[in-house]
């Protein structure tokens, strides 16, 4: 078996490791930066468009004593970058203050009614962070009033730009290296700017990196090039002590270690407890967390956060169930899935309509009815880019954004059934030109045998930690492996746990997440089955034993 130390010093990397991570183009001479534990791949922050410019205004307006107020979004992404240019800013002036619209009144981005709040309270510079690229019209309005701006964002930027200055890797003249960032990690390139021009404290610099880690897992931005830098470090930072004392109490109120934490943890056990303040009403509750000065305090905000993802997750079954009984029909009109759910807690159906996706492979959007507008949220699959085909109606819309995976806009009534019979014409037409569109990805990194699934092989996959979009957990196939011991677990036969075994090698232990119970089904009469699934180390009483979880199983002979 070829292996490699990457590392002096490290453990040498097992070849199947190797293997993958070539087929995913991270070469050898790529690896020795990849698989550090201090990586140093990082870029200037003055190589961003338009940052002298950026923090020269900055800078300006916190000379002069005016307000500045920071415009932000009301995801994990937004609420992160705000509480970092908080404390960033806030160590050089006190007049600053913040402001993020609510999910259900005012909807994503710049408003000018929100414009005018901030006018009234004496705003005199907005910084946006996550959003502002393509607030044309919101941003000559607030300069009329006298407010500058400044744009902070990540998010693609269309022919419609934001009047003033933007800091935007996406922008077409920005040379900037890596265009990957979080919109938290170009409001943290900002801050760098700005620290190398003003002192800004190297404890506050420290702090902010956790935040910036946060965001940027909980985006699902790319975990390679310069955001696994910025991750790593960030992790490294919270497992040494965490230092921002809102995040140390929510990560351990959520049941997690923050001395091992991982990017999934954030991923499943952090982020929907930030993102549910703003599903349900105030996103400020989680910058008031990262901004809290005491225990108690921060106890206060966790707890508001976690009654409210649990109430999220209450109205989210609601709606998915919902959603359900009107799938089939939908699908019957064509391959564009367009739901509509009224009476539905709005802050939950993004969530839901991935939901639904996944049940049929289809991009879906889900509408709800308020008078004579629809408001629509919507998840597509990899080999459909939403944000193109909905695009190509922009003028149809009130107003819309998103990107290739999601979107979201507002479109009156009477323009509605045109645009979802549009629709369900583009996508034929797509289907037309490649028939493959809408097969299942039963794609896998590496195939191996049961005796091959050893806690080596399990410890092995943590080097690739953090994990992410563009670096996932390796998916293994294991295939004709004969099920036994099969038990449901709770949540109405949801969950279910099981042995995989071949011939003349050990059983392994194995975990099912979702639908057990048509798993069953479909396997109950052979007993055989292929599993695609990733291995995972099972602490138990102090004892470390390899498991997998798995994503699919299926008939045996489906993987080829």
């Amino acid at each position: 078996m070829r292996e490699q130390s990457t590392v002096s010093g490290e453990p040498k990397i097992p070849e199947i490791i190797l293997k993958i991570l070539e087929s995913r183009g991270i070469g050898e001479e790529m690896q020795e930066e990849f698989f550090s534990p201090r990586p140093r791949l990082a870029y200037d922050p003055f190589l961003l468009a338009n940052m002298q410019e950026g923090v020269d205004l900055l800078l300006s307006a916190v000379d002069q004593g005016k307000r500045i107020v920071i415009y932000g979004d009301y995801d994990v992404d937004g609420i992160t970058a705000t509480s970092l240019l908080m404390k960033v800013i806030g160590s050089l002036t006190d007049n600053v203050t913040y402001y993020i619209p609510s999910r259900l009144d005012e909807g994503y981005g710049l408003h000018r009614e929100s414009i005018d709040r901030i006018a009234e309270d004496g705003g005199e510079l907005i910084i946006t962070v996550d959003c502002g690229s393509v607030s044309g019209a919101e941003t000559a309005y607030a300069h009329s009033l006298g407010i500058d701006t400044l744009v902070t964002d990540h998010h693609n930027v269309s022919d419609v730009r934001a009047e003033g200055i933007i800091i935007n890797p996406k922008l077409s003249e920005d040379g900037y290296p890596f265009k990957g960032l979080a919109g938290v990690g170009v409001a943290y390139k900002l801050a760098l700017a700005v620290a190398r021009v003003r002192p800004v404290p190297k404890s506050i610099m420290a702090e902010v990196l956790e935040l910036v880690t946060i965001g940027t897992v909980a985006d699902i931005m790319p975990m390679l090039g310069e955001n696994r830098t910025i991750v790593k470090c960030g992790l490294r930072s919270i497992h040494l002590g965490c230092r921002n004392i809102g995040l140390r109490r929510l990560i351990d109120l959520s049941g997690l270690d923050y001395r091992t934490i991982r990017s999934s943890d954030i991923s499943f056990g952090v982020a929907p407890k930030i993102n549910a303040s703003g599903r349900l009403g105030d996103a400020s509750i989680g910058v008031r967390l990262f901004l809290a000065d005491t225990d108690e305090e921060a106890d206060e905000y966790c707890r508001i956060l976690i009654d409210a993802n649990q109430e999220r997750r209450r109205l989210q079954d609601d709606a998915y169930d919902k959603g359900l009984e009107v799938l089939d029909e939908e699908l019957e009109k064509g391959d564009f899935v367009t739901v509509e759910i009224n009476d539905s807690h709005e802050g939950v159906l993004g969530i839901v309509a991935g939901k639904l996706r996944e049940k049929v492979n289809r991009p879906v959007v889900i509408i709800s009815r308020n008078n004579d507008i629809y408001k629509g949220t919507g998840r597509s699959i990899p080999t459909v880019d939403l944000f193109s085909m909905l695009d190509k109606y922009r003028d149809e819309f009130i107003s819309f954004g998103g990107h290739s995976a999601a979107c979201g806009f507002t479109i009156s009534a009477e323009k509605a059934e045109t645009l979802r019979l549009k629709l369900n014409e583009d996508i034929e037409k797509m289907y037309e030109n490649d028939s493959s569109i809408f097969d299942l990805d039963y794609g896998y990194d590496a195939a191996v045998d049961t005796d091959e699934v050893t806690l080596g092989l399990a410890q092995a996959v943590r080097l690739l930690e953090p994990c992410g979009k563009d670096n996932e957990v390796p998916v293994f196939a294991i295939r004709n492996v004969e099920i036994s011991g099969w038990r449901f677990l709770r949540n109405e036969n949801k969950m279910a746990r099981f042995t995989i075994s071949s011939a003349g090698c050990g059983g392994v232990d194995c975990l099912l997440f979702h639908d057990a119970g048509e798993v069953f089904d479909s396997i109950s009469s052979e007993g055989r089955a292929d599993i695609l699934g990733t291995a995972e180390i099972n602490n138990w009483r102090d004892e470390e034993k390899v498991q997998i979880i798995a994503k699919y199983v299926l008939p045996a002979g489906t993987l080829k």
